[in-house]
C-alpha cells in the first residue's frame, strides 16, 4: 500500500527512472510469489498438520495483521533511510521466512512438522512483504509524471499478478500435485524456491549504485489522527479491509471449495492451476488492462461496475447449484483486479487530511480484512464451505455504496478544504 514518499527522484535522469521501475516490478512480482504461495498452504494443513479449515485460514490472515501492525512503523522507516533500505530488508526477510517455512513443513532429523514455526515463518514472509510494499509503491508512484501514477500502480499490481499466478502454479504443482505422504516434501521444495526468486531480486536490487535512489525525503508532519478526523478517510480505510478480506478470503478458500464440491471434484492440483490461471490470471488480465481504463473511466464507475459483477458471482455460490457457481467463483478474480487502485486514489482524493496520513491509515486498515477470513473459515468448517462465501459477498456490497457516495463526490463543487488536501497530493510524486 502506498506511504509517505521515502526519497527525491526528481532529480535524476531516465536510466535512473528505469532502473528503479525495474527493482520496484521485481519486488512486486516476489510479493506476488510469497504472498500468493500461503493460498495452497490452506488445503496442506490439514493434510501436514491435521488441523482443520479454522486453522488452515490462519495462514491467510496473519500476513494481514502483520502488514496492519507494522506499516506504520514501516513508514518512518522509509522517511528515515529511504526505499533503498527497506526494500533490501524487505527482500531479506521474504529469503528468511522461506527458508523457515521450508524448515517448518519438513524439518531436519526426522523431527515432525510444525505448525506453530510454519506461522511464525510466514509472519517473517509477511513482515517483508509489508516492507516491499511500502518502498515499492513509493518508487512507482515518484518514477514519472503524477498524471499516469494510477495507472502505473496498475501496471505494478499486473506485475504483481503474475507473481501471485506463478506462486500458486508452484505450490499447486509441486506441493498439491505430491502423493499424500510427500505432500510437505514438496511445499519445502516451492518455498525454496521461492526464497531463491527473492534472493534473486535482492542480489539486483543491491546492484543498483545508491545514487540512483535519491536522497531521504524530509520527514512529513502528518499523524495518522488526521486522517482519524476525516469520514472519508474512514470509510475508504474500511472499503481497503472489506476488498482485502473478501479477494484472500476467496482465493484461500477456492481450491478446496473446488475439491470438496460434488459438481466439480477436482483434485487438490488441478484446483490449484485453475485457481493460479483463471482467478489469478483473471486478475492480472484485469490489472493490465486497468491502467487504461482507468485513464478513460472515472474511477468510482470502474469500481462500482467491479463489485457488483463480483457480487453477482460469489449470489450464484449462494444460489445455485451444479458446476457454474466454481466458474462464477473463478471470475470474481477479474472483477477484483482494479478495486485496490480505485479505492485507494478515491479515497486519497475525496479525503479531508493530509495524503500521507490517509496512506498510513489505508495501510493500517488492511490488517481488518483478517476478520473476515476467521469468520469465513468459522462458517466453512461449522456450517459448510458453500456459506463461508456469504462473507465476501457482504464485503462487495459495501464497496459498491462507497463507489456511489464517492461518485457523488466527484461530481460536486470540491471545497477549499478538499482542495488543500488534493494539492499536498505532491508528497507523493517528484
Amino acid at each position: 500500500m502506498d506511504e509517505a514518499p521515502g526519497s527525491d527522484l526528481g532529480s535524476h535522469g531516465e536510466g535512473s527512472r528505469r532502473a528503479l521501475m525495474a527493482v520496484s516490478f521485481g519486488a512486486f512480482f516476489v510479493m506476488g510469489v510469497a504472498g500468493a504461495m500461503a493460498t495452497t498452504l490452506v488445503p496442506v494443513v490439514p493434510l501436514v498438520f491435521a488441523r482443520g479449515l479454522s486453522a488452515a485460514m490462519t495462514v491467510q490472515w496473519i500476513a494481514l495483521v502483520v502488514a496492519g501492525l507494522s506499516s506504520l512503523v514501516l513508514a518512518q522507516r522509509l522517511q528515515r533511510s529511504g526505499p533503498r533500505t527497506v526494500m533490501l530488508w524487505g527482500l531479506g526477510l521474504v529469503v528468511l521466512g522461506c527458508l523457515v517455512v521450508a524448515m517448518a513443513l519438513h524439518p531436519p532429523d526426522g523431527a515432525p512438522p510444525s505448525f506453530p514455526a510454519l506461522i511464525a515463518a510466514l509472519a517473517l514472509v509477511a513482515l517483508g512483504n509489508a516492507a516491499l510494499q511500502v518502498a515499492a509503491n513509493v518508487v512507482a508512484v515518484q518514477a514519472g509524471s503524477p498524471r499516469t501514477a494510477a495507472a502505473r500502480l496498475s501496471a505494478a499490481q499486473a506485475v504483481n499478478s503474475v507473481g501471485v499466478l506463478a506462486g500458486v502454479s508452484l505450490g499447486a504443482a509441486l506441493a498439491l500435485g505430491s502423493e499424500p505422504g510427500t505432500i510437505a516434501d514438496g511445499g519445502r521444495l516451492a518455498y525454496l524456491l521461492t526464497g531463491l526468486v527473492a534472493g534473486t531480486v535482492l542480489a539486483g536490487a543491491a546492484l543498483v549504485r545508491r545514487a540512483r535512489w535519491g536522497t531521504p525525503a524530509p520527514p512529513s508532519h502528518a499523524p495518522i489522527r488526521q486522517a482519524l478526523r476525516s469520514p472519508l478517510a474512514l470509510a475508504g480505510a474500511a472499503t481497503i479491509a472489506l476488498y482485502v478480506g473478501a479477494e484472500g478470503t476467496i482465493g484461500s478458500l477456492l481450491i478446496p471449495y473446488l475439491h470438496q464440491s460434488s459438481a466439480t471434484g477436482l483434485s487438490l492440483a488441478l484446483g490449484g492451476q485453475m485457481v493460479a490461471w483463471v482467478f489469478w490470471g483473471g486478475a492480472l488480465v484485469g490489472r493490465a488492462a486497468g491502467s487504461a481504463l482507468l485513464l478513460r473511466v472515472p474511477a468510482p464507475r470502474a469500481l462500482l461496475g467491479s463489485a457488483l459483477l463480483a457480487l453477482l458471482c460469489l449470489s450464484a455460490v449462494l444460489g445455485i447449484s451444479g458446476p457454474l457457481p466454481g466458474y462464477a467463483l473463478l471470475a470474481t478474480g477479474l472483477f477484483n483486479s482494479i478495486m485496490f487502485p480505485a479505492i485507494f486514489a478515491l479515497t486519497l482524493q475525496h479525503a479531508d487530511a493530509p495524503p500521507a496520513a490517509v496512506s498510513g491509515l489505508l495501510s493500517t486498515a488492511v490488517a481488518g480484512g483478517a476478520l473476515m477470513s476467521v469468520v469465513a473459515g468459522y462458517l466453512a468448517e461449522n456450517h459448510g464451505i458453500g456459506h463461508a462465501f456469504a462473507v465476501p459477498a457482504a464485503a462487495y456490497g459495501v464497496i459498491a455504496v462507497f463507489a456511489i457516495w464517492t461518485g457523488r463526490l466527484a461530481t460536486a463543487p470540491q471545497d477549499s478544504r478538499t482542495t488543500r488536501s488534493i494539492g499536498n497530493r505532491s508528497d507523493f510524486t517528484s
